[in-house]
């Protein structure tokens, strides 16, 4: 998917940083919608790690299909359900409701980028077709890269408040940190694959 060492190896190490803090929140966060979430995210950000290599291509892209398809409804349903008061902030980790729609987002960028991208046999033809994506790729793509980039902004604003003091809850700094991490680089894998 990506042909320059320097964004392939940055990308690599952003992903490795969102995979470890996600990790580390399995063993801290007990609640079951944060283990479900962080055990999300971790699948997320090691196959986003994957993606920055060509080996990705001979990974199967059904079973990644259905597991971000079936994360995109799981942060979906938070959405509605934390919207109808079902559930409440402190279950998600002190999290509003726009948190699981970035979430959600980020879930659904990943089955468009694993539509979108050839796989197997077909990347090899890719390669040498050069034709970029088909017009319907490449309209959600732009669309997916912009709600990336916006989540992105929106988190590093939060951040940046977390960071001033506003908010002292370390779990709550570091789960912000981690989306603005994981929002740009992801739309920093997208954009490749729409100017391709």
């Amino acid at each position: 998917m990506l042909s320059d060492p320097v964004l392939q190896w940055t990308l690599t190490l952003a992903f490795s940083a969102t995979a470890a803090y996600a990790t580390l929140r399995l063993f801290t966060d007990r609640k079951p919608l944060l283990i479900v979430g962080n055990a999300l995210h971790l699948v997320m950000s090691l196959v986003m790690i994957a993606m920055c290599w060509p080996w990705w291509t001979v990974l199967p892209p059904l079973p990644q299909t259905l597991f971000f398809s079936a994360g995109t409804a799981w942060f979906g349903a938070i959405v509605l359900l934390q919207t109808r008061r079902r559930i409440t902030r402190a279950a998600v980790g002190g999290h509003s409701a726009w948190h699981q729609v970035a979430h959600a987002g980020m879930m659904l960028a990943m089955v468009w980028m694993i539509l979108a991208m050839p796989s197997g046999t077909d990347a090899t033809m890719h390669a040498h077709h050069h034709g970029g994506l088909e017009p319907w790729a490449a309209l959600t793509g732009v669309a997916i890269t912009a709600a990336l980039t916006t989540s992105g902004v929106l988190f590093l604003v939060e951040l940046i408040r977390c960071l001033r003091g506003r908010t002292t809850w370390l779990g709550h700094t570091g789960d912000v940190a981690s989306g603005t991490l994981m929002s740009f680089g992801m739309a920093a894998m997208c954009w490749p694959m729409i100017t391709g």
